[in-house]
């Protein structure tokens, strides 16, 4: 018992040293910088991608849900995901190859810094040359495509399904339940996510694979928690439509990232701080 609370005492000072020195507050305001400019350009690949193989109609449905899974109800939250999902659906119809090009570019220039600053958590000595930094940036957008058409194709395949199996009096029921069920594929693809670029985006692979889960799981309930936090927070803020009027939303969106991209950090922070306690104890 004394030598696990020995090693629980270890992580935690572990893991505070490390936030204090790679200061992540610092490193997720930038993310959230390069996250916003990125974040409509990669919606656009995703559905310019995944619609090659399944209707638009289809994507467009579940990036508005994810859109609605992830982004804390604020004012005007509905209408801005609504704007966002057309927006982007008819954008990527128009899409040509100069355009496909100049997202591509936009949206590796993202992936691109968030290696950089994972090398700084992971603590790594060689990085990876600047080709291969882009390489692995395609690679990580290739991984997201493919989330992307599968959680759209098992969407739309298990409500055919439900449709197809149950009588209309059972209907209204199972689609509620099928509602429910589906909903949780939300969280699974942000752990997903989390685990992957945790996983392929740092240079060095030190870090085991379990380390890597529990600190994508951290993330993922992290982000989640601090979602109805966040719609606490600002049903408390008094007068803020009167401050920022029509903009209300635009800041309040851009804190929630900065938050996000905080949580996400520090989910990376407690998988290497795991690593080096395991490594210290090993010696």
């Amino acid at each position: 018992m004394t030598l696990y609370l020995k090693r629980i005492e270890q992580f935690i000072q572990c893991l505070v040293r490390s936030i204090f020195k790679h200061n992540i507050g610092a490193l997720a305001a930038v993310i959230a910088f390069f996250g916003l400019s990125a974040m409509i350009p990669l919606a656009l690949l995703l559905i310019y991608g995944a619609s090659i193989f399944i209707p638009i109609n289809s994507v467009q449905s579940v990036l508005s849900d994810i859109m609605q899974s992830y982004i804390p109800t604020l004012p005007n939250t509905q209408s801005f995901v609504n704007n966002v999902s057309r927006l982007v659906t008819l954008g990527s119809k128009r899409v040509g190859i100069v355009g496909v090009i100049g997202l591509l570019w936009t949206t590796e220039s993202g992936f691109v810094f968030f290696q950089q600053i994972l090398d700084m958590i992971w603590e790594t000595s060689h990085r990876r040359s600047y080709i291969k930094q882009y390489l692995v940036g395609f690679g990580m957008l290739g991984i997201l495509l493919f989330l992307t058409i599968m959680t759209s194709l098992a969407t739309t395949v298990s409500l055919a399904l439900v449709q197809r199996i149950f009588t209309d009096g059972n209907l209204t029921f199972w689609l509620a339940i099928f509602r429910d069920i589906s909903g949780l594929s939300f969280p699974l693809l942000l752990l997903l996510t989390c685990y992957f670029c945790y996983r392929f985006l740092p240079s060095s692979h030190k870090v085991r694979h379990v380390y890597l889960l529990i600190g994508a799981l951290v993330s993922t309930l992290g982000i989640y928690i601090s979602r109805e936090v966040f719609v606490w927070y600002s049903l408390h803020l008094g007068q803020y439509e009167m401050i920022y009027g029509s903009l209300t939303f635009i800041m309040l969106f851009t804190f929630w990232i900065y938050i996000v991209c905080v949580i996400v950090l520090f989910g990376a922070e407690v998988a290497v701080a795991l690593s080096k306690v395991r490594e210290k104890n090993a010696k």
